[in-house]
């Protein structure tokens, strides 16, 4: 069982922290796991020539996005981790999403098992639309939805206080592995 953790945050905070609760439970549920922090990667955005979609040909542009859809396509579970900006995904992981332009049509991440965490300064309920955006994208990739945790902290670290956030995180990923071993 592979688990690949995609890290929308731009800097080190509450939206790692959640991930790497996840990936742990995974860990100890028997999972190999791996966080891509898109921070660190070079992605460009995607042009729109649509060169790839539909086409089952890999995207034009040559940067880390080649690596990370390898990474996608070997995965079992990629769970999607973004803080909540303007009531949105983050820019690094909306451009992330642009990119797997090219895995949509064909679908070839039909089956994986999903998992979304997303972590915002207002009160959770804000959060609600950044889970509907990042739950469409998985039905538009045909994912299987485990869940999600949504929570609220604004200051880097707030969130390793939230023992309920830590215990939701965790529970994310015994679902994903209970979702695996079917």
């Amino acid at each position: 069982m592979k688990v690949l953790g995609i890290c929308g945050s731009p800097r080190k905070g509450n939206t790692e922290q959640m991930l790497d609760w996840v990936l742990d439970s995974c860990r100890a549920g028997g999972a190999q796991v791996e966080m891509v922090l898109l921070r660190e990667k070079n992605v460009e955005p995607c042009r729109g020539c649509n060169t790839c979609y539909g086409t089952g040909m890999p995207c034009v542009i040559h940067d880390d996005m080649e690596a990370i859809v390898s990474k996608m396509l070997e995965a079992d579970s990629i769970v999607l981790a973004t803080p909540n900006f303007f009531y949105n995904v983050s820019g690094l992981l909306k451009n992330f999403i642009d990119r797997t332009n090219s895995l949509c049509k064909p679908h070839l991440l039909t089956g994986k098992v999903c998992g979304i965490v997303a972590v915002g300064a207002k009160p959770i309920s804000k959060s609600e639309c950044v889970k509907d955006i990042l739950e469409v994208y998985a039905k538009s990739m045909k994912l299987i939805l485990t869940g999600s945790v949504l929570a609220q902290a604004e200051d880097p670290g707030e969130v390793t206080s939230q023992e309920d956030t830590k215990l939701a995180c965790t529970d994310l990923g015994n679902r994903i592995i209970d979702k695996l071993r079917l």
